[in-house]
């Protein structure tokens, strides 16, 4: 069993205490409810790292004789590409975590891609999210920036998603036997559209503080590769370019915003941004990138005429984080928006008038972060 260890000021280890969870409710229903990143989305999909939406917790399940609820999933998530998400969590010392966990897992995905329908998962998201203080329209927004088609078109994609079986069961466990890790490779070998995961989350304690380590099992690259991806998107989405962009801001908003966010997109390129262009059924955007720095596009414009820096997109990771805080930082030195404070929490909005006469402090700002030199 491998440990954690805090090095001392002068050098030396010390191994942290490891944590038996004892109330699986609270130490990992809710602890997952309250911090998806734990799902370790980076380990899943490291190219595009899932981001959740928490449906509901303690979702029912039908039972398909009666068509009555006989069970309920532990958590229900979606990520940015509507992919469902089922996790079932379990104690290691419960030894139902062994062998009919996995059966209990099964059941519940057979009958949920045939019983669980859009309104229904849309109406739950939609009630989470207000608990939580906010709205599934914010929530989406978060999710994923680019989406512009509506809460009924994204769960359409979800309810589509469930129906063709691509979907992803997850066992989350303090720690994970190797029984049932063989299980779930096997499953992953012989399963086309379906991904069966494995997290273990190691918890560890640290003065006050607790230490959690998400490690994913069962996912090797033989695994991805047997994987088939179908295309179940709903709605007329499409390709935008720049012809299509400027046209759309042009017959929103006229020939002088169009030509401003003309100028916008030039000066990005001229700073080495290689331009990203949305697939909006209604709105299009452009997003700037830098490969050299991220991945991840910084900001994005919109075509109706919002602008957008991307930062709740930047807080999964301490290096992420750090060029986050460095344009936040420039941002401030070169213009006079107006930022939140809690700005890794939100996607900081802009309105034309505010953007336009920004826009050259905007660019310093991104060339501060991006140049070479």
């Amino acid at each position: 069993m491998s440990k954690a260890y805090r090095i001392r000021p002068d050098g030396s280890t010390e191994p942290l205490n490891r944590i038996r969870v004892r109330n699986e409710e609270q130490d990992l229903q809710r602890l997952l409810e309250q911090n998806p990143d734990l799902l370790a989305g980076d380990q899943i999909r490291p190219e595009d790292p899932c981001r959740w939406l928490l449906v509901d917790r303690e979702i029912a399940v039908p039972d398909p004789e009666s068509g009555s609820d006989r069970w309920s999933l532990d958590l229900f998530f979606v990520d940015q590409r509507a992919t469902p998400t089922l996790v079932e969590c379990k104690r290691f010392e419960d030894t139902r975590s062994r062998r009919e966990v996995v059966a209990q897992m099964l059941d519940y995905a057979a009958n949920a891609v045939y019983y669980w329908e859009k309104d229904k998962l849309c109406a739950a998201a939609r009630a989470t999210a207000e608990k939580s203080g906010s709205d599934l329209e914010t929530q989406l927004g978060i999710l994923d920036p680019e989406w512009d088609d509506g809460e009924d078109a994204f769960f359409q994609r979800v309810e589509d998603n469930l129906r063709e079986s691509q979907l992803r069961l997850v066992f989350f466990l303090d720690e994970a036997p190797w029984q049932l890790r063989s299980i779930v490779e096997f499953l992953n070998r012989q399963m086309e559209r379906t991904e069966v995961l494995l997290i273990e989350a190691r918890q560890y304690e640290d003065g006050e503080s607790r230490i959690i380590v998400p490690s994913l099992f069962g996912y090797t690259d033989e695994a991805r590769r047997v994987k088939r991806t179908v295309s179940v998107n709903s709605g007329k989405r499409k390709k935008w370019d720049r012809e299509l962009y400027l046209a759309a801001m042009d017959e929103q908003f006229g020939s002088e915003i169009r030509d401003r966010a003309a100028y916008f997109l030039d000066e990005l390129i001229g700073i080495g941004a290689e331009i990203a262009w949305g697939v909006g059924a209604k709105t299009g955007s452009a997003s700037p990138k830098w490969t050299s720095v991220t991945t991840k596009a910084l900001v994005t414009l919109y075509t109706d005429g919002n602008f957008y820096i991307n930062a709740a997109a930047f807080k999964h990771d301490e290096d992420e984080r750090e060029i986050m805080a460095k344009l936040i930082a420039a941002i401030e030195k070169h213009t006079e928006l107006v930022l939140p404070d809690n700005y890794l929490e939100k996607y900081p909005l802009y309105t034309s008038d505010l953007w336009i006469p920004s826009i050259d402090g905007i660019v310093a700002a991104l060339s501060d972060i991006t140049s070479k030199d």
